[in-house]
């Protein structure tokens, strides 16, 4: 798919057993949840956007949808 679509600035959280759970812990997840959440949310409205314009994917529709959701 899309680079636009897999790239993340957010690496996941390796899940570690000697971790104590406190705030930071809890920040931590609540950031991840907001990524992961606003990630789906474009990706959703990215392919929304590929149906309204013919449903197939060209250069000039990806060098638009960099442009847009970039």
């Amino acid at each position: 798919m899309l680079a636009v679509i897999t790239h993340s600035l957010i690496s996941p959280v390796e899940e570690r057993s000697d971790m104590e759970p406190g705030i930071l812990t809890l920040v931590s997840r609540i950031v991840h949840a907001v990524h992961a959440a606003n990630q789906r949310r474009l990706e959703r409205q990215i392919g929304e956007y590929v149906e309204t314009n013919g449903g197939r994917i060209t250069d000039d529709l990806e060098r638009r949808i960099g442009q847009y959701f970039c």
